[in-house]
């Protein structure tokens, strides 16, 4: 597919009003993530403790696959980031947030390793219900 054929799918231009609703899916997202996983490893931990992770309300599914999807990509560069050159301006970045862990029954998390399974385990839950 090249740019016109990919232009061609839209029916018309980017526009504020497009502007404004990503901004909108990305603060949802963002209020979320603080939702649910807390601000310190022990908020993960105890995410992770539980038998179901505490679910925020106001939220929908997809709200909850949205935010899968984001901290897949934020996990994939932090695993990536060490061995990626084109990734060498976010190593300090990466560094800080690469080095906290969360131990759960034996089992080690690096932080972005527990919020995605946190946010597995949730939609998990929300399926079922």
């Amino acid at each position: 597919m090249d740019e016109h054929e990919f232009d061609a799918l839209f029916l018309r231009p980017f526009g504020r009003e497009d502007f404004q609703r990503a901004e909108a899916g990305v603060g949802r997202c963002g209020a979320l993530a603080a939702a649910l996983f807390g601000r310190t490893p022990e908020e993960l931990r105890r995410q992770l403790v539980a038998s179901h992770p505490d679910v925020p309300a106001g939220f929908a599914l997809e709200d909850f696959r949205d935010l899968e999807r984001h901290v897949q990509t934020i996990s994939g560069l932090v695993l990536s980031g060490s061995s990626d050159p084109r990734l060498a301006w976010l190593s300090p970045w990466l560094t800080q947030f690469a080095s906290a862990t969360v131990t759960v029954d034996g089992q080690r998390y690096t932080a972005w390793e527990a919020r995605c399974e946190i946010v597995r385990r949730a939609i998990e839950y929300l399926e079922r219900r």
